[in-house]
């Protein structure tokens, strides 16, 4: 291919060539170790660069080291390998051969001792330092102490209000278990009433026939009508409704009696369709409504019907017995217990002058001390009010109580009227008549007025024109009652 004649004396030479190549030797640093068998021509390769017993020198001390403990030689047997100084941590800054360091470390005595000095002064500021922070620190660890033991104590207390909550708690829930039952029974009520809404909602109709009139026997006016009539209420039926069909709500009544320039005033409620009213001693006349109600709602008024009150006879039957005009105004018309009609303010009592025992007195139903000043025509009057006026036909006089006033009582007197306070005229008079009344204490007696005399008057008045038996113009009266006509009229 190259074009080079080829002899047969290169032959041999290759042959031996590559013999030689062929053979293998062991490694010339056997002795000392290097067990590697390696071809004869790769002995210089495998001495210059793959056996590691090979000895090299060290580029640093120049001492022949086997190339596998080079790295370690460097690293700490080689005299020339750098060393920082051992006070280093004390601040010596000084790096030289590990050969030279002890050389170095003798002669820096004084300088390392002076590091060393500088080091414990500075130890020992720290461990001042220390000491301080570890004194604050036992202090903060007691006060944790103290801290810890008020949180056990408030954490103890906390216990305490846990338990006391969830005892609450408990009551709590038992006391909502009770109200739930309650509500269960609300419940049921309130089903029943619902039950019930249709007949208490449902209008009566208006009463009729209302009537009104003076019965004589009685002395009070008789009020009655018709029943009134109910419409249908709607049924609810039973599968509709838990509860049981109610049973019919009853119709009730109520009558009110008007008086001009005053609020109606209830007389009567109830299921009956008759009542009974007395009127006021005031009162002469009065309109009258029915009302049916039913339930929560009620009809509209019926029309008003009126009544008057004729007038009205008081008859004497005995001394200071309950059928005259004063135990009349004191009852109301009889209709409520007896009070002083002048204490009440239904009348005024004056009298001429103040000396023992209450004025009122002279109308109670007790006798007692009371009587005017010694005073020349002494006397107790009466005023009835306006819108009465009163014909007497009798009256009954009561002397005082005291046990030593039986001959002080009146013996000469007039009893007197006037329409209006100012000008009297003589109704009955009495003059030197000791025996008028009986010779004893809280003696009574009753006097006729005659018919020539009488005449109707709203203001009354016992005048005293003598002495008593015993000479004293002392007026002594503890209680007085007339009898006769209670005129019928408007009050103005």
């Amino acid at each position: 291919m190259c074009g080079e004649k080829v002899t047969d004396q290169l032959f041999p030479a290759r042959m031996a060539q590559r013999f030689v190549e062929k053979l293998r030797c062991r490694c010339p640093n056997k002795g000392i170790g290097c067990e590697a068998i390696i071809r004869v021509l790769d002995v210089e390769h495998h001495l210059g660069s793959e056996c590691e017993w090979r000895e090299e020198e060290c580029d640093q001390c120049h001492q022949r080291v086997r190339r596998a403990q080079m790295g370690r030689h460097k690293d700490t047997t080689c005299a020339r390998k750098p060393m920082a100084c051992g006070f280093a941590g004390l601040g010596c800054e000084t790096c030289c051969p590990q050969g030279d360091l002890a050389a170095h470390e003798r002669d820096g005595v004084v300088a390392h001792v002076g590091l060393l000095m500088q080091r414990l002064a500075a130890t020992s500021a720290d461990l001042t330092r220390t000491r301080e922070e570890l004194a604050a620190t036992r202090a903060d660890l007691d006060q944790t102490k103290t801290d810890l033991a008020q949180t056990k104590t408030q954490l103890a207390g906390t216990s305490a209000d846990l338990t006391r909550t969830r005892e609450e708690l408990a009551q709590t829930q038992h006391n909502l278990a009770e109200q739930t039952a309650d509500l269960v029974g609300t419940k049921g009520q309130l089903d029943e009433v619902r039950a019930r809404l249709d007949q208490f909602l449902t209008t009566p109709a208006v009463p009729e026939g209302l009537q009104a009139s003076w019965d004589p026997t009685v002395a009070q006016t008789i009020i009655s009508w018709q029943p009134a009539t109910v419409p249908a209420a709607r049924v609810v039926p039973a599968a509709a409704c838990a509860a049981p069909q109610p049973a019919p709500v009853p119709v009730r009544y109520r009558v009110e009696a008007m008086r001009d320039g005053q609020s109606p005033a209830v007389v009567y409620t109830g299921p009956e369709c008759r009542c009974t009213w007395a009127f006021p001693p005031d009162q002469v006349e009065a309109r009258f409504v029915v009302v049916a109600v039913r339930g929560l709602v009620e009809s509209e008024p019926s029309a008003p019907v009126s009544c008057t009150r004729p007038d009205i006879v008081f008859t004497y039957q005995h001394d200071m017995d309950e059928q005259g005009l004063f135990y009349y105004l004191g009852t109301q018309g009889r209709t409520q217990p007896w009070q002083n009609p002048a204490q009440a303010g239904w009348v005024t009592v004056t009298r001429s002058s103040e000396s023992t025992g209450n004025v009122s007195d002279a109308l109670g139903r007790q006798p007692c001390n009371n009587f005017t000043d010694n005073l020349p025509n002494s006397w107790y009057q009466v005023d009835l009010g306006a819108g009465r006026l009163f014909a007497p036909t009798r009256y009954t006089l009561r002397h005082s109580n005291g046990p030593s006033y039986a001959e002080a009582r009146l013996q000469s007197w007039r009893l007197e009227g006037s329409l209006d306070g100012a000008s009297w005229r003589t109704l009955d008079e009495h003059t030197n008549e000791p025996n008028s009344l009986p010779a004893r204490p809280d003696a009574m007696a009753t006097f006729t007025v005659a018919p020539a005399q009488a005449f109707p008057a709203r203001h009354f008045r016992v005048l005293m024109t003598g002495t008593s038996p015993r000479g004293w113009h002392h007026l002594m009266l503890s209680g007085l009652e007339m009898y006769g006509t209670l005129i019928r009229q408007q009050q103005q």
